[in-house]
């Protein structure tokens, strides 16, 4: 099979000549946060099954007619930080926010959130929502660049994950028992705005894998799977009802013990879930989610990048070789479960044992396909 065919055949429900090979968030062309990324890129463009991603622009909360805001930067006493702080002027109010920046492009900090209090929540669909325009270019474009190599996801926000993002986990949490309706209003009405982004991604003609991030912020320990129902999956399911009415497919992601919920996915309609995470990170192993899903559900990922970090090559190698096996005969997407490219200053264990991961797993699972 080439690369393309073997991932439809997973997103389809069938078993491919192999497991695929995937090393997340590897593109063409992408800019490196440091020049020691660059053999890791390369192989995998050359080398792996790729999942290029594309979208329409999207602004989930705001639409086309964002209210006005205004930001600013303070001072932190370090010339290392930043924080820079977010105004927006709703109908109903100001909703404030303050965001810690590096200046050395390491990860940032949430210091205050836009929603504070419940009644913030008002704040957030005060405004008059106006849809943007869509614009498929950038999927068709990718579509041909990545030709027979590989597919293009179409991404799309998460209603509950975008909320969650204003409000912050523990907020969320507490006002799912103290304000549970205002909260759904919000979800329901963000699905909403989904679902009509959805029709028009239909009505352009793109009819392969869609993609989203968000329900891992609604999962065991933080939040119950009766939290998962009325947040996560009645707006899901609709969505994945759409794509597949429509001829596409669904690409879910979510961190985290998968053990509450696995079966939720295949119930909303996950056709591949990322990452599905081994102990002591997650709480089922690879083997064991199958063992659940069967072939109901592609599976993508179980190689932690935790790895990458900390074990020697011939480890990596082992525990690729491992989760192949597992894979065998499956739906598997054998992935790292989060970017390669994140930190902008890797040591060199990390990057030899992603050139590992990439070539033990192409090797491995091509000796597979030859039984």
């Amino acid at each position: 099979m080439t690369s393309r065919e073997r991932l439809m055949a997973i997103f389809r429900g069938d078993v491919p000549d192999r497991p695929a090979v995937k090393l997340w968030a590897a593109e063409p062309g992408q800019e490196l946060l440091h020049p020691a990324y660059k053999p890791v890129r390369d192989a995998a463009i050359e080398k792996t099954d790729l999942m290029l991603y594309a979208a329409s622009p999207f602004d989930l909360p705001w639409g086309a007619e964002k209210p006005p805001a205004t930001s600013e930067e303070r001072p932190t006493g370090s010339s290392e930080w930043v924080d820079r702080v977010t105004r927006i002027e709703t109908p109903a109010g100001t909703l404030e926010g303050v965001y810690r920046a590096s200046a050395s492009k390491q990860p940032g900090y949430i210091l205050e959130y836009l929603v504070k209090e419940p009644a913030d929540l008002e704040k957030v669909l005060s405004s008059p929502y106006v849809p943007n325009p869509f614009n498929a270019a950038s999927f068709f474009a990718k579509e041909k660049e990545v030709g027979e190599r590989g597919l293009t996801m179409f991404g799309l926000p998460h209603a509950m994950y975008a909320l969650q993002q204003f409000t912050g986990s523990e907020n969320f949490a507490i006002w799912s028992i103290e304000c549970r309706e205002e909260l759904l209003e919000v979800v329901g009405e963000y699905g909403r705005r989904i679902l009509e982004h959805i029709k028009l991604a239909l009505a352009a003609g793109i009819r392969g894998v869609y993609g989203w991030v968000g329900p891992e912020v609604c999962i065991p320990p933080l939040m119950s799977p009766r939290d998962f129902d009325d947040f996560i999956l009645p707006f899901d399911k609709a969505i994945c009802d759409l794509i597949h009415e429509g001829g596409g497919y669904n690409w879910v992601h979510c961190h985290g013990g998968m053990q509450p919920v696995i079966e939720r996915f295949v119930e909303m309609g996950a056709d591949v879930l990322n990452p599905v995470e081994p102990p002591p990170m997650g709480d089922v192993t690879l083997e064991e989610a199958f063992d659940m899903v069967g072939n109901r559900m592609g599976i993508e990922g179980n190689i932690e990048n935790h790895e990458f970090w900390v074990s020697s090559p011939e480890r990596v190698a082992e525990i690729v070789r491992e989760a192949l096996e597992a894979g065998r005969g499956r739906r598997l997407i054998l992935c790292s479960c989060s970017g390669y490219m994140e930190d902008p200053e890797p040591p060199a264990r990390f990057i030899e044992n992603l050139l590992v991961y990439i070539n033990e797993g192409l090797h491995h699972a091509e000796r597979m396909a030859k039984g």
